[in-house]
């Protein structure tokens, strides 16, 4: 690590990124370098994402170069854990896909330096949609776990699987974080519950440039993805309260049970 290392690390995760990477990386660079080393995590890509990565030579880039892929969610504890071990205060996490604007990243940078999580929202009445219109699946699932992490933790999201975010460090040394996939959010949320950390969202663009991205494996399902959410939700609940979430209770899953007017069944 250089001498001159700064305050803010910004944390990218990248799998089969190989159209955009590049010109993420030089975009990201030339909008943050006053302020903010850069971390990729290439996710073992099948393509020339490591290559193009590898031949990134500028102080203040650093690359972790996985052989094989462990998912969205390994990838951020891996940085995560690499911004906590070098003393950074602040980590920005974005996406490759070119869904999270680099020009954003002051205003992440700039937002109060006392709140522990800042959480990007592609639903605040700011926010702007760009591209094509978003998948319908994926906004009735965001609505629908956004809407029981409400009720739940009385968080006052809108948006609760925005990658875009900003930690305060400190807050998150002993994160306990081991949710490898998409899943993630799940994690992060029962985290910030039970720690009492404090949150703001700030809106964000919503870019979608494509609609054939996969979730992998049978998660593009609807329902399965949907069930597989509140299954790491639950795993993850469990961890940090020392107890299951209503529709678990009994050790089951229960989709059309209850709790305090709090339905969890998708409709």
């Amino acid at each position: 690590m250089s001498s001159k290392k700064k305050n803010f690390l910004i944390i990218i995760p990248v799998y089969n990124e190989e159209e955009s990477v590049l010109q993420v990386a030089n975009k990201t660079f030339s909008l943050s370098q006053d302020f903010s080393d850069i971390l990729f995590i290439n996710d073992g890509s099948s393509d020339n994402s490591s290559k193009i990565l590898k031949s990134i030579h500028q102080q203040g880039i650093f690359l972790i170069d996985k052989d094989k892929n462990e998912g969205y969610g390994a990838s951020l504890i891996s940085g995560i854990d690499f911004g906590l071990k070098n003393d950074y205060q602040f980590l920005i996490t974005m996406d490759c896909d070119e869904q999270h604007q680099p020009e954003d990243l002051k205003r992440f940078r700039d937002f109060d330096h006392k709140i522990d999580l800042v959480s990007g929202s592609r639903y605040a009445p700011k926010s702007k949609e760009l591209g094509i219109k978003p998948p319908k699946d994926r906004v009735e699932i965001n609505r629908r776990i956004t809407g029981l992490l409400n009720k739940k933790y009385s968080l006052n999201l809108t948006d609760a699987f925005c990658g875009f975010k900003r930690y305060k460090s400190n807050a998150f040394k002993n994160h306990g974080f081991d949710n490898l996939g998409y899943a993630s959010p799940m994690e992060l949320w029962s985290f910030v519950h039970s720690h009492g950390l404090t949150v703001r969202e700030i809106a964000v663009d919503k870019i979608y440039i494509t609609d054939d991205r996969s979730f992998g494996e049978d998660l593009d399902r609807k329902r399965k993805r949907y069930r597989y959410y509140l299954e790491s939700w639950n795993i993850a609940h469990k961890k940090y309260f020392q107890e299951n979430l209503y529709f678990y209770k009994g050790g089951k899953f229960e989709r059309k049970q209850k709790e305090n007017n709090i339905s969890y069944s998708l409709t």
